[in-house]
């Protein structure tokens, strides 16, 4: 009997999950983030990120020296201001992210130059509240001008739909670390029952 010519049937392929990046190649992570083709040796985003962070930090520094406030008591200042109103001063601490006894020395350097006062608390007359004064209200404006003017200096040459995408995702960096160090505390309070009982 005569072998058949027809082609035979070709196999099925089975698909295989998708390769991880290849060093040297353009490809595109989990969350859309485009490496460059030589991103082994390019420098990582989070590095770059901090150090950029310092220098506009250090930049800024310079610059409000000039209104004679460091970035210790600018940032202190601004919290009060924002809180719109008379705030503890373990309620500033938490808001500027340093503890109780480091700031206590900032607000009296500023209460010294007539930038905050201390208030009686008239829900629990023990208590003191920290207000800004009109001193520091004019201070805070200066300070928030002279923020400007750097930042107006630093992002000459960017346009603003470039200035405005960093923006946007920093905003996102800024959700998803306050996300991740929320898990990364749930994930403390889980393991340490257990590290106890091992002891």
């Amino acid at each position: 009997m005569p072998r058949s010519t027809a082609s035979p049937r070709p196999r099925a392929v089975k698909k295989s999950a998708p390769m991880p990046p290849v060093v040297g190649s353009t490809q595109f992570t989990k969350v859309g983030h485009t490496l460059p083709s030589n991103h082994a040796e390019a420098p990582l985003f989070g590095y770059t990120l901090m150090s950029l962070g310092r220098q506009w930090r250090r930049v800024v520094h310079l610059r409000l020296a000039e209104l004679g406030l460091t970035d210790a008591s600018w940032a202190p200042l601004f919290h009060l201001h924002a809180a719109g109103q008379g705030i503890s001063l373990k309620a500033l601490a938490q808001r500027v992210g340093l503890d109780s006894s480091t700031l206590v020395r900032v607000v009296d350097l500023l209460e010294n130059r007539g930038l905050v006062r201390r208030e009686t608390d008239a829900h629990d007359r023990r208590s003191k509240l920290l207000q800004v004064t009109e001193s520091g209200n004019a201070a805070v404006a200066d300070v928030r001008a002279k923020l400007v003017q750097v930042e107006g200096r630093l992002l000459d040459g960017v346009d603003a739909a470039t200035s405005q995408l960093l923006l946007q995702g920093m905003l996102q960096l800024q959700q998803r670390m306050a996300q991740e160090l929320g898990d990364a505390v749930e994930d403390a309070d889980d393991t340490e029952p257990t590290m106890e009982r091992g002891r």
